[in-house]
């Protein structure tokens, strides 16, 4: 039978250990907690850090590619208008109908290539002093506009035709004065170079027919 004294010396030992433990596991846990918190801080710090630096990287990256592409269409607007110099020189253009936006920008094409433009509010009555009339929509797209410009001017009628690719005579195969523009005008440079040599290719020979 285990005496009154042994059993209180156990129960002594017994809550001793469990202070002790009490006391380092306090001391100790908190200490790794604290540890713990600290790598996990870091690593984010570090990790914002990386972030930041990539954000740095694409934003540079982004910025020195937009450069270039501007700087390829500051060199794609010198060579076009080297392409185009005095492809219309002397030639007077009459651009009739369409949006205000679409017409000046064909008339900074125009005059680039050496030619005039002319844009009145309502249709000449004698429209025979221009080299060439274009016509964009929405006279473009009006059957009795055409034929009306077709019976009062006898030089060359060049016709925007939305979602057309190609150029060709708008009257018929025997009709040498009327032609096919590709549209909608944009300003971009190929399509730039190519209406320049269309409305060229129609005042020569609008020239050759009246010569």
């Amino acid at each position: 039978m285990i005496s009154s004294r042994t059993l209180l010396h156990t129960l002594i030992a017994v809550f001793l250990s469990l202070g002790v433990g009490i006391l380092l596991g306090g001391t100790g846990g908190h200490s790794w907690l604290e540890q713990r918190e600290g790598v996990l801080l870091d690593n984010l710090e570090q990790r914002m850090d990386q972030l930041s630096q990539e954000q740095d990287r694409l934003r540079k990256d982004l910025q020195g590619r937009e450069e270039n592409l501007e700087r390829l269409r500051g060199q794609n607007r010198i060579l076009l208008r080297e392409a185009v110099k005095g492809r219309l020189k002397d030639r007077l253009v009459l651009v009739f109908g369409g949006s205000d936006r679409e017409a000046r920008r064909l008339g900074e094409a125009i005059r680039a290539a050496g030619g005039a433009i002319a844009r009145p509010s309502a249709f000449p009555s004698l429209p025979d002093r221009f080299d060439a009339i274009v016509l964009l929509p929405d006279s473009a797209e009006n059957p009795q506009m055409i034929r009306d410009v077709r019976m009062s001017y006898s030089g060359p009628v060049l016709i925007q035709r939305r979602g057309e690719e190609t150029s060709r005579p708008v009257f018929g195969m025997d009709e040498d004065r009327s032609f096919s523009l590709p549209g909608p005008y944009t300003g971009e440079s190929l399509q730039t170079f190519e209406w320049i040599q269309l409305i060229q290719d129609a005042t020569n020979r609008g020239k050759e027919a009246s010569s």
